[in-house]
This record gives structure tokens, C-alpha cells and sequence, in this order.
């Protein structure tokens, strides 16, 4: 069956083929009764009309299409593929709320540019990362051109040219040792493995521990789990990540273990109710504020605009507390 064009819509609604791409192409500087535009939307949706993406981005200068991209490594556990999975579809509603497309990709943690070109090859407006090497963001980033929006998630790279939504890890540790001072026990971390190495960094200077004290969850080390959590019986252990932390909740039945779980994805409840948690404001996780980053700056191009988030903004870092 042939494909209805333009040129079909325009003679069925007795038009000219230019009225209808301005009416179909939302193109608002022409003069247009609205008893035409209505006519020209009834006919193209009676002719079944399927608009291509390419003529459209060529007339608005923006292809409509939206990309995230995380890295994938064969040391990642279903934990991390629960996250990355939640990642997607919570970025999936918030691209079709906003009236764009989502392309999601998983690129290798080492060699990402054979991936990286799709994404290239479709002209996105903007792009979120997350988890991804120093030395890997500079293959990934040479790839877009000036003008597309990269905003990292929960990345740690001094790159002035860029933006990165990261959670205060800082203020959390300081908040779980002060909720949880004068109990018995000793301290430990439970995470997930993170690519990044200035983020692992962070996250460890911030907890203040002992690396014996400290289990780096991978695919290849969770059977070696139920023992680090019994030398710790009757302490009390902070868990980066809530698929993580319903992990750890499972391993640790009857070890009396007071957890601490910091909700880094915005799914609090995921976890069972005996479980303690730090949340950000609402609940959201720090991909709401990047998508909002990322959107101000596909709609502020041409505006003298400044970006106002919530948390605390230090250099091109913008902070989410915990609570």
C-alpha cells in the first residue's frame, strides 16, 4: 500500500502543499485560519498520514529524539540491569510528557564509539550519560556536535564544558553516621560496581571506612555476599542503590543488621518496610533535575536564560541532598 504524502493531503483538503506542512510541522509564524488547520488535521488523520521524523527535524532544525546512554561491563549483576531497566522507562515517561522520542543504548564500558556512532547518525537534540569512564567520555563526547546538550548522571568528571547531576554523598554519609551514632556494630558499605573512577572515589572517601569494611557487588563476587555480611552481624551498613539494597535485605536474614538504604533511583518502595532509607526531595532521583538541565538548554539555544535546580550547584555540579 502506498504511503499518503503531503501532496495527497493537500488535494483531498483542497489546499496547497506548503498550508500543510505548516499546519503539520506546527509552524506558527503563517496565517492560518483554524477552520483550514482543522480540515488539514481531520483529512491527514482520514488518510492515515504517517509523518517522517527527517522531514520534521529538517523544518523545526530539531529532530525530536532524545538519547540515553549508560555503559554496559560484563561484571554487572541483574541488580545493575534493574536499574539501568527503571532508568529507561522513567526516562521514557518523561521524553513522552515533553513530546519527544528515547533512544536508549547500552555501550561498551571500553571501546563505546562503535555504538556511539547510531546515536550520531540520528542527530539527537540532547543526550544523558550515565556511568561511564574519564577516558571513555572523551570518545563519547567528540562525537555530538556543538550546540547538543550532554548532561552526565552521577558522574565525576572535572570538565568544565559539561553538566552533572550527582548525589551529596558527602551529606549522606554524614547523615547515616549521625542517625545512626551510639548503636552498637560495626559500620560497613554494600555498592554496586560504578565505572567511573572519580565517582568511586567520592563515594568512598565520603564513607569514611575501612576497605575490609567494604563489598563491591559484582556478578563474579555475590555468592562471596552472606559471608561479608555475617562478620558484620549486628552492625549497621549503608547500601548504595535500592536494587541493590533489595539484594543485601535478602542476603541478611537474622543477622540482625540495621540497613541503610540511599535511594539513588527514586523507587524507596521497592524495599521491604524494616529497611531504613535516604531519599532526595519527592522521591525523584537525580534523572528528573538532568532531564530538566538537559531540556532547558534545547529550549534556551537562542534565549539569554540561567538554569535554576534544585540542591546545591558548586562549578558545573548540581548537588541532590538526601534526607
Amino acid at each position: 500500500m502506498r504511503k499518503t504524502t503531503m501532496k495527497d493531503i493537500a488535494r483531498e483538503a483542497k489546499v496547497s502543499v506548503a498550508t500543510v506542512s505548516y499546519v503539520l510541522n506546527q509552524v506558527d509564524n503563517q496565517k492560518i485560519t483554524d477552520e483550514t488547520r482543522c480540515r488539514v488535521l481531520d483529512t491527514a488523520k482520514k488518510l492515515d498520514y504517517i509523518p517522517s521524523l527527517t522531514a520534521r527535524s529538517l523544518v523545526r532544525g530539531k529532530s525530536g529524539m532524545l538519547a540515553l546512554l549508560f555503559t554496559r561491563n560484563e561484571r554487572d549483576g541483574v541488580w545493575k540491569k534493574l536499574y539501568y531497566g527503571m532508568l529507561a522507562e522513567r526516562m521514557e515517561a518523561l521524553c513522552k510528557r515533553a513530546g519527544y522520542h528515547l533512544l536508549v543504548l547500552g555501550v561498551d564500558a571500553e571501546r563505546p564509539s562503535p555504538d556511539i556512532e547510531i546515536v550520531r547518525q540520528r542527530e539527537v537534540d540532547g543526550v544523558l550519560l550515565a556511568d561511564v569512564k574519564k577516558e571513555a567520555f572523551r570518545d563519547i563526547s567528540i562525537h555530538f556536535s556543538m550546540g547538543v546538550p550532554i548532561v552526565l548522571l552521577n558522574i565525576y568528571i572535572d570538565d568544565p564544558l559539561f553538566h552533572k547531576v550527582v548525589i551529596d554523598y558527602r551529606q549522606a554519609f554524614a547523615l547515616w553516621r549521625e542517625r545512626s551514632a551510639g548503636r552498637g556494630g560495626r559500620r560497613f558499605l554494600v555498592l554496586d560496581t560504578v565505572t567511573n573512577e572519580d565517582t568511586m572515589k567520592t563515594i568512598l572517601d565520603a564513607a569514611q571506612l575501612e576497605p575490609e569494611s567494604v563489598f563491591v557487588l559484582t556478578a563474579g563476587n555475590a555468592d562471596r555476599l552472606p559471608d561479608f555480611l555475617a562478620r558484620h552481624r549486628g552492625g549497621r551498613g549503608a547500601v548504595l542503590n535500592e536494587f541493590v539494597g533489595m539484594f543485601v535485605a535478602n542476603a541478611s536474614r537474622d543477622l540482625e543488621l540495621e540497613l541503610t538504604v540511599f535511594c539513588t533511583s527514586g523507587c524507596a518502595e521497592l524495599l521491604p518496610p524494616d529497611v531504613r532509607t535516604l531519599i532526595s526531595a519527592e522521591n525523584r532521583g537525580p534523572l528528573d533535575l538532568a532531564f530538566q538541565l538537559m531540556r532547558f538548554y534545547i529550549d534556551a539555544k537562542d534565549k539569554d536564560d540561567t538554569f535554576v535546580g534544585s540542591g546545591d550547584a558548586y562549578g558545573e555540579y548540581i548537588s541532590i541532598p538526601l534526607q
